[in-house]
Order: C-alpha cells, then sequence, then structure tokens
C-alpha cells in the first residue's frame, strides 16, 4: 500500500496591503509571505475505496468534500485525467484554525505535491500553482513556500532570497476572524492607507529585518480590533521584539525576535492567557 507523509508549513504575511477590489468581486492583494517551522503533517495513502477520505486528528473541522484538502485531490484528478482508485488523507493538525496562517491552504498543496509524486504525474510547481488556486488564493503561495512577494489574488508569486534566521513568537486570541467578513469591513474604508512595496522588497534584498518591520503594514488592522491582538502585542513589545503585526486577516499576532529566549519569554507570558502561543524560525527554502 502507498503511503507518503509531508510536513505542511503555516505562513505569516510580514506586510499585507489589500490594495483594491476587482470587477470580479476578489480583491488584489501587495503582501510578503513567509513560512515558519509550525507544521501539521499530511499523509495521504492509496486503498481501492475508489472514494477521497479525510480524516483530521482536530474535532470540527469538515471532514467531506468542504475540506480544502479534499477539493485539491479532486481537483488533481480533474486535471491529469488520472483516475482514482481510492486515497485517504489523513490531517495531524497543529496550525490554530481562524488564525490567518494558512492551514487549510498548506493542507490543500500538501496534497498537490503528494498526489504528483504518488501518482507519478510529472506536474511543474506552475501546473500544480494552477490547480491549487482553483481550491483557494494562498494555495499557489504554499506550492511555492519559503519566502515570496505575493499579488493578484495570490496567483502571482515571486520566490525572494531567504532572511537571516529569526524567531517567531505567535499567538492566538480567544476570537477567531472569518475572512469573508473581513473583506466586507475593508470595501467601507475610504482613504486607507498603503505600504511601500519597493522599500519592503529593498529591506529583504539586504536583510534587514529591523527596517522590514518598520514598515510593515497589515489593512485587516484598520478594521479588525479585539482586544486580544493589542494585548498580545503589547506582551511581544515588553519581551524585545523587532516588530509585530497580525498575521492574515487574524486574528493570530506574530512578533519577529533576534533572539529565541526574548521570544520564548514572550510566549511564556502569553500562554498563560491566550490558547494558543509558541516559538518558530523561519523555513529555509
Amino acid at each position: 500500500m502507498n503511503k507518503i507523509s509531508i510536513k505542511t508549513f503555516a505562513k505569516i504575511n510580514l506586510s499585507l496591503d489589500v490594495t483594491e477590489k476587482r470587477s470580479d468581486g476578489y480583491h488584489n492583494i501587495d503582501s510578503i509571505f513567509e513560512e515558519i517551522s509550525l507544521h501539521d503533517i499530511i499523509t495521504v495513502t492509496q486503498d481501492d475505496s475508489d472514494s477521497i477520505s479525510i480524516s483530521c486528528t482536530r474535532p470540527g473541522i469538515p471532514c467531506n468534500g468542504k475540506n480544502i484538502a479534499y477539493k485539491a485531490a479532486n481537483e488533481f484528478f480533474k486535471y491529469t485525467g488520472i483516475r482514482n482508485t481510492g486515497i485517504s488523507v489523513h490531517i495531524q493538525k497543529n496550525i490554530p484554525s481562524q488564525a490567518g496562517m494558512g492551514g487549510g491552504s498548506t493542507n490543500a498543496a500538501g496534497v498537490l505535491k503528494i498526489l504528483n509524486k504518488m501518482f507519478n504525474a510529472d506536474l511543474s510547481e506552475k501546473t500544480l500553482m494552477e490547480i491549487g488556486l482553483k481550491t483557494g488564493a494562498d494555495v499557489p503561495f504554499f506550492i511555492a513556500g519559503g519566502l515570496c512577494y505575493v499579488t493578484g489574488t495570490g496567483d502571482i508569486v515571486r520566490k525572494l532570497s531567504n532572511l537571516p534566521e529569526h524567531y517567531v513568537a505567535v499567538a492566538k486570541g480567544k476570537a477567531g476572524i472569518s475572512t469573508p467578513h473581513a473583506y466586507k469591513e475593508i470595501d467601507t474604508l475610504i482613504d486607507a492607507p498603503h505600504h511601500d512595496s519597493q522599500k519592503l522588497l529593498s529591506c529583504i534584498s539586504s536583510g534587514n529585518i529591523d527596517e522590514l518591520m518598520k514598515n510593515c503594514f497589515n489593512s485587516f488592522e484598520l478594521v479588525n480590533h479585539p482586544d486580544d491582538i493589542e494585548k498580545i502585542k503589547s506582551v511581544m513589545s515588553e519581551n524585545n521584539s523587532i516588530g509585530t503585526l497580525m498575521t492574515g486577516s487574524g486574528s493570530a499576532v506574530f512578533g519577529i525576535f533576534a533572539d529565541k529566549a526574548s521570544a520564548q519569554n514572550a510566549a511564556n507570558v502569553l500562554s498563560g492567557i491566550f490558547p494558543f502561543s509558541g516559538v518558530y524560525t523561519n523555513v529555509q527554502n
């Protein structure tokens, strides 16, 4: 029985600018995505069920056609024309949900990578990204991985050179945030500020994390202000973070730290207050 397992990493948005609402109803973004070492584990096993089945270690995650990993598998077989004699997908879930960390999208990307190998489809990274985009806007980034400059609806992904190793403390408040609702709130903003993407890219090319974090920005912070977010930021700042920011549409917040001890101190304080916190590193891809 053929079985393949891989790690699927979480992401943070080092900066996230929602630049406009398009005529098709989607939104264009301008963002720096970075994978961090927090990860789920996806295991795909071939069986003779003639179907796709999903299982997950976390209660409440849909284990049916609504799961983005299921949709990714379905799109793979549809695109390739390969007959599915049966696969089961098991998700060992560690990435928090409704956190803005891409937990579902990274699982979908993982499934596509595994199926490409399992069925010897020999699809290019570009093709996998095109298939992934049909299931979710963040999936193409997770096909590429590492550190990327992401624009369009998430469909334009440019790989960047890795930043020097740094420590990332992450905490998630008690409340989750609905992404569709967050975008509706952004649509009500008038004269919203925008970041200077060329300045950010220059900071990345020179490896200047301090300057990068001084210029980082998240459009969703203009509309999402649960008290938890400000409290998390405050604790991280008190423990010498280089910079703090909400990731994605929230509600997780990350802080970048030069040393592990400071990051761990912040995470220790936060673990006594919030349901999720931890310390990770950036993924070198």
